[in-house]
């Protein structure tokens, strides 16, 4: 074996590259050089000249390798020949032959290219428009400067059903005195009411009370007044600067005064910048909390309605304040105290989370909100696989173009760049005209959404960066596999007609199409499994009649003692049948009290629903009596032991008691003692999420803020006017304000009708786009067996052969992508109904018209282009290609 002679190693190694003309001479002088390098280098770590040479070669590979090697050394002989410049300048220009390539595929299949734009401009329009929904809905309360160290202190009773957001009035000063890490606290007390300025009188304010150191947990700019003092005095009162407007117009209000209810003054102390959208509370009168004169001087653990909120130090804990909470409570406890368990919530969580009873907005639903983030992805998804689709089905009509430019001395990574250079071409129009799309639906969604999303939301940070990312994710994810399977294609192979890039790449298409379609069935089975549930609650019968009920407000004390002459008043009229004054309205009902019957200890004492009503409400709500009757026309007054119940069959069966064995029964709600005169059918007094709970029903229509009044079916007009009349003889002092009972529940139900809206639209949009690819495929597949069908109409194959030939294939996908989606759907919707306590069951009706619809839209796509393909003449067919 001779000796190894380096030199003539290199100069043979210059010699092969030289042969396979892939660089010039020059360049092949830059990488001798760097080869040189690399083999001195490993001479002065001791290795000799063959093992230094071989593992020179070796790191620089093959033809690709050595390129790579190239590209380190490719732009310090530019900057040494002083060509910088011009290199740049053909790398531009090589960037715009590019794109001139692109545009020209593009224009050569202007089918091709509109199916890939419209899908992919419809996924991101959808996208970017549930994006912004989402980010709405997770914005809420984050506008305040200490947003994350705020807390609202939440009541927790086992007896409730878990987490109340109301305390009592003792928990913020408490928490002030026992906790450092309190730095400030604040109480809520909501209400509504009339107010007055001079002549001008509104109805149905939002008016709350507040502790003076509102300001100092929210953040709440004052335009008028000082935050510090503005709520400092009773009758005191902050408006906003909607409100401010709305009364006193473009003048300064500070100074001036309303009155509310027509017994309570207030001065005006400042003026605050309207409560932000994205709030959990909204206000229009924001007044002390020391107008409460009682509830402001009394500290005690009994009577929790108020909404209590701390703002912790930086840097304190809220677990560890948990845990001082536990301690304290334990502490009180073994005092002898009653104190009640409580729990904070960030105030950041509390527009999404649904299990918390007693709010002061209606809260959103976080399972919509990730439902609807998860859809978008899954659009933007469909409308990517269309574009895979298409391209991996024209790869092999572009394989002779890629043998030809590989040939001619095209690189892989010129190759790859092409490629992307469409994908980019394509996407970029796409995104132009999704921005195009979503300007024009984003009205028809607000609409769906109940949301006032505006064009300007798209320029936040946020949405920016959102765009920027989904061009370049669709871009490489739409891109990615034509550029890296198509450029890997031999010349030779190609160029002999030995590559068929449409066999080698079935599986995949039909994978994509099943992942699709899978996709579209759970979209699909999710829509009816929503629509057949908000279907279920609005047929389902809520033990009362809800039809023709008005609701009038009586949280006035000049109605509070004129309303029995308003109802006579309302009775004349035949189209009024009866009324009833309550405390809550069914739909709204919180009222919690102690419940004992008689032989019950204290500790056996059970926690129900209590409504306060008057004489009237039987009739009022159209209740059936199951044993004894309703209150008497005229009960006796509800005082010293002479209190007269109603309990519905919840309360008898949490008792044990049978319905005719409860009349005449002593029992007691919290100390108010009386006797069982009636017992009534069970309603739904709240929503259907929650089952009918123990109600104990009572006269004492002191406790009256609403008056229900039950009217004749037919001319509503009508009777409304003569409430209307009425109201103005017994009420001049105030507007003529009201609601319908069936409206109250329709709110109940918001989140799920607009889920139900938006999840239909949507499912719709998706089916497009998966249909606009399987419209693309089925005219490639038509296109690609042209001469298969003309040789079969020769032969005598009918036309529904033919449509049946070509549909099969596509229909059999789309049945596999049914029961591939299907137990996936099947999961979602049961965790989806089980926040129901009354529900649909998911039988097989739902599956099977899922799967009919599935299939009708598949065939009805592909058949389309299965009929031309069968229509088109076997002459012209024959000559194809």
């Amino acid at each position: 074996m001779g000796s190894f002679n380096l030199e003539t190693a290199i100069a043979t190694w210059r010699q092969f590259h030289a042969y396979r003309r892939v660089f010039l001479n020059d360049d092949l002088d830059e990488l001798e050089r760097h080869l040189r390098d690399f083999v001195a280098h490993q001479q002065a770590q001791g290795r000799d000249d063959e093992a230094a040479f071989r593992l020179a070669v070796d790191n620089m590979g093959d033809l690709e390798g050595g390129r790579a090697e190239y590209e380190k050394v490719y732009w310090g002989k530019h900057r040494r020949q002083h060509t910088l410049t011009d290199e740049l300048y053909w790398r531009l220009a090589m960037f715009k032959n590019y794109l001139t390539v692109a545009l020209r595929n593009l224009k050569r299949n202007p089918g091709y290219s509109l199916i890939n734009i419209v899908g992919l401009a419809v996924g991101v329009a959808c996208c970017l428009l549930l994006s912004l929904y989402v980010r709405d809905e997770l914005s809420f309360d984050r506008y305040h400067e200490h947003a994350d160290d705020i807390y609202r202190v939440n009541l927790y009773e086992e007896t409730f059903g878990g987490e109340l957001g109301l305390t009592p009035t003792i928990v913020a000063p408490l928490f002030l005195r026992e906790f450092p890490e309190v730095e400030a606290a604040t109480r809520l007390d909501a209400h509504g009411g009339v107010v007055r300025v001079g002549e001008q009188v509104f109805d149905n304010n939002a008016f709350y009370f507040a502790d003076s150191t509102f300001f100092e947990v929210f953040t709440h700019p004052l335009l008028h007044g000082d935050p510090e003092t503005a709520l400092n005095r009773p009758n005191t009162v902050v408006l906003t600067e909607t409100t401010a407007r709305k009364y006193f117009g473009e003048e300064n209000p500070v100074g001036q005064t309303i009155v509310r209810n027509n017994d309570q003054e207030f001065e005006v102390t400042g003026v605050m910048a309207d409560v932000p959208l994205h709030s959990h509370y909204h206000f229009d009168f924001l007044a002390s909390f020391a107008s409460r004169t009682y509830w402001a001087s009394t500290e005690t653990w009994g009577s929790a309605n108020f909404f209590t909120y701390v703002r912790l130090g930086k840097g304190a804990s809220a677990t560890a304040l948990t845990q001082k909470i536990d301690a304290l409570v334990a502490r009180l406890e073994a005092a002898g105290d009653e104190p009640r368990n409580l729990v904070l919530q960030p105030l950041t969580d509390i527009h999404l989370r649904t299990d918390v009873a007693y709010d002061l907005d209606p809260t959103g639903d976080a399972t919509s909100v990730y439902g609807f983030a998860t859809v978008a992805l899954l659009i933007l998804l469909i409308a990517c696989i269309n574009y895979m689709n298409l391209a991996t089905a024209r790869s092999a009509q572009r394989a002779k173009e890629v043998g030809l430019r590989k040939a001619l001395g095209a690189y892989k990574a010129q190759l790859v760049g092409q490629f992307y250079s469409e994908s980019v071409l394509l996407t970029l129009a796409a995104l132009v005209l999704a921005v195009g799309l979503f300007a024009l639906g984003l009205p028809w969604f607000n609409a769906l959404s109940g949301k006032a999303l505006t064009f300007s939301a798209l320029l936040h940070p946020t949405l920016m960066l959102l765009l920027v990312a989904l061009f370049v994710v669709v871009s490489l994810a739409t891109g990615s596999y034509p550029a890296f399977y198509l450029s890997r294609f031999e010349p030779v192979r190609v160029l002999r007609g030995r590559i068929h890039a449409g066999r080698g790449t079935a599986w995949l298409r039909q994978g994509l199409v099943v992942l699709q379609f899978g996709i579209s069935a759970v979209l699909i089975i999710g829509a009816f499994v929503v629509m057949n549930q908000l279907r279920f609650i609005s047929d389902q019968h809520l033990g009362f009649d809800m039809e023709h009920l008005v609701v009038l407000p009586l949280n006035d004390p000049i109605l509070g003692e004129q309303y029995p002459a308003m109802v006579e008043m309302f009775k004349q009229s035949p189209s009024v049948i009866a009324a009833a004054a309550v405390n809550q309205i069914p739909g709204e009902l919180g009222w919690t009290s102690g419940f004992q019957a008689e032989g019950m200890s204290k500790e056996e004492e059970l926690y129900v629903k209590g409504m306060p009503v008057d004489a009237g409400i039987v009739d009022g709500l159209g209740l059936s009596v199951l044993a004894g009757s309703a209150f008497p026309e005229h009960p006796p007054a509800p005082d010293s032991g002479a209190y007269q119940y109603i309990l519905n069959e919840a309360m008898l069966n949490r008792l044990g008691w049978e319905a005719e064995d409860a009349i005449g029964r002593r029992v007691a709600v919290d100390v108010n003692s009386g006797e069982v005169v009636g017992v009534v059918n069970n309603f739904h007094f709240r929503s259907l999420h929650e089952t009918i709970e123990p109600l104990a029903i009572w006269y004492e229509p002191r406790w009256a803020n609403h008056l229900i009044v039950r009217l004749a079916p037919g001319n509503t007009r009508a009777a409304m006017t003569h409430l209307e009349t009425v109201w103005g003889q017994f009420a001049a002092h105030r507007p003529f304000t009201y609601r319908f009972l069936d409206d109250v529940y329709n709110r109940l139900y918001r989140s799920e009708q607009q889920l139900g809206q938006v999840l239909s639209a949507f499912v719709v949009l998706a089916l497009l786009v998966a249909c606009l690819g399987l419209f693309g495929l089925a005219s490639f597949t038509a296109e690609k067996r042209t001469r298969e069908i003309g040789v079969r109409k020769v032969l005598g194959a009918s036309i529904p052969s033919i449509i049946a030939l070509l549909s099969k294939d596509f229909v059999k996908l789309v049945g596999i992508a049914f029961l591939v989606g299907l137990p996936v759907a099947y999961f979602l919707m049961q965790r989806w109904l089980d926040d129901y306590a009354y529900r649909i069951e998911l039988g097989a009706s739902v599956f099977v018209l899922a799967g009919v619809l599935a299939l009708g839209i598949a065939l009805m796509t592909v058949s389309y282009q299965a009929l031309k393909a069968a229509l088109a003449d076997p002459v012209k067919s024959l000559r194809y290609e």
